[in-house]
């Protein structure tokens, strides 16, 4: 059994510490502006700069360390409790290694299912990055030895009913599109390629058969 310490993150914790982090600025405009109307943009950059700080401030909150336990047959996760996951009840794994750092999915037959990551911004991503490495590697193998049917998304598309998903976020985007006008537009127009990207990636993963039904 192979041990390994990490970091990672807690995603929740991020997204709401970046949701408090605008409600302050956008509250701290509108009382400034209130207070001292005639210097909006010293109200704006001091609402900026209290905004960030009460980011830096937090962001340390974001941040856990991990202890993994690897063997051949299941993976021993010690993080605020420990639990233990065999890959005889594994369904599937997804793992992904993108610009902000890494994620892995591990779904379960029962239909729980355990999702990490570990975001670059915030922690030190070798050691979970050569984590989620021996573990493909070693589940591949259980694959393998035991003949079991596991079965490794390539892309979180990769599941049929994900064209629901998309189906409703390009009605989102096409909607914007009619109800808004400059500037607002420019957030219709930053998700037009993003989800441009992703119909091309799901329309490829249903052409070469590999989506999944669940």
């Amino acid at each position: 059994m192979k041990e390994y310490d990490f970091e990672y993150t807690i995603q929740g914790i991020a997204y709401l510490l970046l949701l408090s982090s605008f409600i302050i600025l956008a509250l701290t405009t509108y009382i400034l502006h209130i207070l001292f109307p005639n210097i909006l943009l010293v109200d704006i950059f001091i609402s900026i700069a209290i905004g960030v700080a009460f980011f830096l401030f937090n962001k340390h909150r974001i941040k856990r360390n991990g202890i993994a336990k690897l063997s051949d047959t299941g993976i021993i996760l010690e993080l605020s409790e420990t639990e233990d996951f065999a890959f005889n009840d594994l369904k599937y794994y997804y793992i992904y290694n993108g610009k902000n750092g890494i994620v892995f999915t591990l779904g379960f037959l029962d239909g729980t299912k355990l999702k990490m990551g570990a975001n670059n911004n915030f922690c030190n991503v070798q050691p979970f990055s050569a984590l989620l490495t021996d573990l493909q590697s070693t589940i591949e193998n259980y694959k393998v030895q035991n003949a079991k049917d596991i079965v490794h998304l390539e892309s979180i598309l990769a599941r049929k009913n994900s064209i629901y998903m998309l189906s409703f976020i390009t009605i989102l985007v096409i909607l914007s599109f009619i109800f808004t006008k400059m500037p607002v537009m420019i957030i219709s127009i930053a998700f037009t390629m993003p989800i441009l990207f992703n119909w091309i990636q799901y329309l490829k993963l249903k052409q070469n058969n590999k989506l999944v039904d669940f």
